[in-house]
């Protein structure tokens, strides 16, 4: 299991149209096989921030996934808007509940 976390930043005009976009595709990623979460989240929109979490159930079908047709669209549109992105892919080792 690997995680995708971190953030990405986008000039504040372009927040509307980012996340219309992400609403528009959400639904299938998460139908994408090997995709145990994906949501990419507006924190802050005065600022253009957002927080990325996707989980995979490898890193190959998270490479799969990037080579979507669907992916690519979206990067290929988005892509050059980014101010900034830190976001990194992380292996998930002894995963278990939150203890409450």
């Amino acid at each position: 299991m690997i995680f995708v976390a971190g953030t990405m930043s986008l000039a504040p005009e372009h927040i509307d149209a980012f996340e219309h976009a992400v609403q528009a595709m959400v639904g299938a990623v998460r139908e994408e096989d090997g995709c145990v979460h994906y949501s990419l989240l507006v924190e802050d929109r005065a600022t253009g921030l957002v927080n990325v979490l996707e989980m995979w159930e490898s890193e190959e079908k998270l490479k799969a996934h990037l080579q979507t047709e669907a992916t690519q669209t979206f990067f290929g549109r988005f892509g050059p808007l980014l101010t900034g992105m830190n976001a990194q892919v992380y292996d998930a080792v002894n995963p278990r509940g939150v203890p409450l």
